[in-house]
């Protein structure tokens, strides 16, 4: 056994393959929510060993923020008005901690991806152990609708204390759950969460993993690699339709509309036709099984959005009280869009403190690092596409699809740690690509990064 583990972390890039091929077994294990921050120690002393480094595009933009992130932390103490107190206290300050280091994990796993070597580790290779981990979820997703009740203790809860594993978002880190139980229709319904914790993660990962699999079923040109890739997305709508995620479609239409567009402006007709070809064959599978139904119902129920524009109103008011480093962490707020209440009764179980920032990445930033955090993020979002730019290889293509996704995807879904690093993974992958290509084009080390390439990215010239 010994010697299998020592033979499997001699491998160039194990800590990244072992993070997301074994993804499921740190869910079973309760370690899910931990895995990004606990492989990321071992890259970074890899990296240790990788002198000089190479940086993700735009660094220097996304090491402002995490600095403005820090600074913001100063305001900690202070009481945001119209919220409820406690910003300072030991549980508060124990997740706000635990989310700058997920910060940090999430810029350590980019800079490992960028200084792997292609002849250590390929595109397709991380391509592959991205499809391995999507269909893991498309499974999980299954999972959720065959036993939705499915929940187990976890080795990491049962060695918790109860005072400790009791408490709600530990128990959401801790404890594995194939599904999210809501009447989001009106009645009882599961929603696909295995093994990402929340139903939301689950939507926002996978339309990143599948644009990766795509990538990596699309080449070579075979019929069976076509047809298999169309068999798996295929499959994969019924649990997608059955979330009830309307930011996932949202995200996966806008996925074709791009698809379409990057096919059509490359020449590549028989992309085109792939996709016209499948559009049809997918809108008859729609209407002739009860999925349509279940969209049906979904848009006719407002379900949260009420309590969505109550949370994002706060936020942003937040952000206005203090916009320049915000209030370094969220609150909770006064009372909710149903009542001034403070705490849920029977009667109104939705009413009481909402949590300011829950309801997606851009409003959690804007309140916790203020108007100009939430700009140095998005600035930073934007150069690294602009960055990516002269990638036309389908690498760089899904890569910059996946940032559209990221602004996209903010103003639904907290990002942290899974989505995050799934982009930056991908972010990663286009800017090894581009780095290679300009290598052959210079004469000197293509590992000497200038200090042009430390701060916004350019490469090596």
């Amino acid at each position: 056994m010994i010697a299998l583990v020592h033979r499997w972390t001699s491998r160039p890039g194990w800590p990244l393959a072992a993070l997301l091929c074994l993804y499921p077994l740190w869910w079973a294990l309760g370690i899910g929510a931990f895995a990004f921050l606990i492989f990321a120690i071992p890259m970074a002393f890899e990296l240790r060993r990788r002198r000089p480094l190479l940086m993700p595009p735009a660094f220097g933009i996304w090491l402002l923020f995490l600095l403005w992130t820090t600074f913001s932390l100063l305001m900690v103490p202070l009481e945001a008005p119209h919220t409820s107190a406690g910003g300072s206290t030991i549980g508060h300050m124990i997740g706000i901690l635990f989310r700058l280091t997920q910060f940090g994990a999430v810029t350590v796993i980019a800079v490992y991806v960028v200084n792997l070597r292609h002849d250590e580790v390929s595109q397709r290779d991380i391509m592959r152990w991205l499809s391995i981990l999507f269909l893991v979820t498309v499974a999980g997703g299954f999972l959720a609708l065959a036993v939705p009740n499915l929940s187990f203790t976890s080795p990491l809860e049962a060695m918790l204390p109860h005072s400790i594993s009791s408490n709600r978002y530990v128990s959401y880190l801790v404890h594995p759950a194939a599904a999210e139980v809501q009447s989001v229709l009106g009645y009882s319904a599961p929603r696909p969460a295995a093994p990402w914790g929340y139903t939301n993660f689950w939507g926002n990962n996978l339309s990143i993993m599948i644009i990766w699999l795509c990538a990596y079923m699309w080449r070579p040109n075979t019929a069976l690699r076509r047809l298999s890739l169309f068999a798996i997305i295929a499959l994969s709508l019924v649990p997608i339709v059955y979330s009830l995620n309307r930011g996932l479609w949202l995200g996966l239409i806008l996925s074709v509309l791009y698809m379409v567009y990057r096919f059509a402006a490359s020449g590549d007709l028989r992309g085109v036709l792939f996709i016209v070809i499948a559009i049809p064959f997918a809108i008859v599978a729609f209407l002739a099984t009860p999925l349509h139904r279940v969209v049906s119902d979904r848009t006719s129920h407002s379900g949260s959005e009420n309590i969505r524009a109550f949370a994002d109103k706060a936020a942003i008011d937040g952000a206005l009280e203090s916009p320049i480093l915000g209030w370094g962490g969220t609150r909770k707020t006064l009372g909710s869009s149903q009542s001034i209440a403070v705490g849920p009764s029977p009667k109104c179980p939705n009413c009481g403190s909402v949590g300011i920032g829950s309801t997606g990445e851009f409003w959690e930033i804007a309140f916790t690092t203020g108007l100009v955090g939430v700009a140095i993020y998005f600035a930073y979002f934007v150069a690294a596409f602009w960055q990516l730019r002269r990638d036309r290889s389908p690498t760089g293509s899904a890569a910059r699809l996946i940032v559209l996704l990221a602004i996209f995807y903010s103003y639904f879904y907290n990002s942290l740690p899974s989505s995050s690093a799934l982009t930056f993974i991908s972010i990663a992958m286009a800017w090894r690509s581009v780095l290679a290509a300009e290598a052959e084009l210079v004469t000197v080390p293509k590992r000497v990064p200038t200090r042009r390439s430390w701060l916004i990215g350019e490469a090596p010239a």
